[in-house]
């Protein structure tokens, strides 16, 4: 008898990419025997991170249309081969179920899926969803959501009986391998300091990050510890030379070492992907969120505004974030009490059994 397959479309971002590894992950740990294939672009998050988490990663050539001319004639093309390098894989695999996580590229997979009856989950992590789930929801016998609202978008087939399960979340995240001060340390911080975490995503956030310039020197002056995490979308060698003055602070494009950086931080700021909620939740690490203005359908604000009404986190929009970032995260950190029942208030929004939830229902599909 083949071995058992599951077929996992997931990336694009590490959004998309994460709770799919969190359930892969359990899976694995839980039944060893089951193989799991991962889809996705070759040039993407998830062609690191898929193989450097140990499965089997196989890349089509795919990307989202653009507004352009060139991008749309293109499009078509590659649409239509990616869709039949999906349909082999469906051939040589025969897999007993299929997970979607969101992104365009799993479009051409729940196709190739559909065609050879292989059983369809979607995974939305989004009060809002995006397009990929809404249109794969037609084919899909099953729907796991992260906020019941979303159900209201998807056509009453699969909508009425979807499972709110939450973001899956990877089960390491928040083991206690080290204390704070430990993780402090490891970042060239003062051991005892209050300290902020600040990061916008792996290319990073202009407004966060130009809020950040205007604000750093006044965390420090208060006697906080700052971990900037600034993506690719800021010159980290300006701003390191900028604030190199500055004792405790710490400067970095990509922070490879994240869980340890949650550790050490005592307030983080961040941008409101469902993936990035999910962990502060995880963590109990109290927020001041700040919504990407170019999400899809402006999800990023309905997602933080849900954490924002539980008492979780505080919401700075794209607009206003550069002028109010200082005084509000000050604010918060003036006040432990509050700190502490923003904390209580994020770890009540975790959902621990979110990816033991999908991959009960993937592993259901056995032969």
């Amino acid at each position: 008898m083949p071995k058992n397959t599951i077929i996992i479309a997931a990336g694009g971002t590490g959004g998309h990419l994460y709770p799919a590894l969190a359930v892969a992950e359990l899976i694995r740990e839980q039944r060893p025997d089951v193989r799991m294939v991962f889809v996705g672009t070759k040039d993407r998050i998830e062609s690191k991170e898929v193989p450097k988490a140990g499965f089997p990663f196989h890349p089509i050539d795919i990307q989202a249309p653009r507004k352009s001319m060139a991008s749309l004639v293109v499009f078509p093309f590659r649409f239509t081969k990616a869709l039949f390098d999906c349909l082999g894989l469906m051939s040589r695999e025969r897999p007993i179920a299929m997970l979607g996580a969101g992104a365009y590229l799993s479009v051409p997979v729940g196709l190739a899926a559909w065609a050879f009856h292989v059983p369809i989950a979607l995974l939305e992590i989004n009060s809002v969803p995006g397009t990929a789930n809404t249109f794969l929801a037609r084919l899909a016998d099953k729907l796991f959501l992260a906020y019941r609202e979303a159900a209201a978008r998807f056509v009453p087939r699969v909508s009425s009986s979807a499972t709110v399960c939450g973001t899956p979340v990877r089960a390491g995240l928040g083991a206690p391998r080290f204390s704070k001060e430990e993780a402090r340390t490891a970042f060239g911080l003062e051991a005892s300091r209050t300290s902020i975490l600040v990061f916008g995503g792996s290319l990073g956030a202009r407004p966060i990050n130009e809020a950040m310039r205007s604000s750093v020197q006044e965390f420090n002056a208060h006697g906080y510890n700052v971990l900037w995490q600034t993506g690719k979308s800021a010159n980290v060698t300006e701003l390191q030379k900028e604030f190199s003055g500055l004792a405790n602070v710490c400067i970095r494009e990509y922070i490879y070492e994240m869980e340890q950086a949650y550790r050490a931080a005592d307030l983080v700021v961040c941008r409101a992907g469902a993936s990035s909620l999910a962990e502060l939740a995880r963590l109990g690490k109290p927020a001041v969120l700040v919504p990407w203005s170019g999400a899809m359908a402006n999800h990023q604000e309905h997602n933080a505004r849900a954490f924002e009404e539980t008492g979780a986190a505080l919401v700075l929009r794209d607009d206003e974030v550069r002028s109010k970032l200082a005084k509000t995260v000050l604010d918060v950190l003036r006040q432990p009490r509050e700190l502490e029942r923003m904390s209580e208030a994020m770890k009540r929004c975790d959902h621990p059994d979110a990816a033991a939830i999908v991959a009960e229902w993937l592993l259901g599909r056995k032969r």
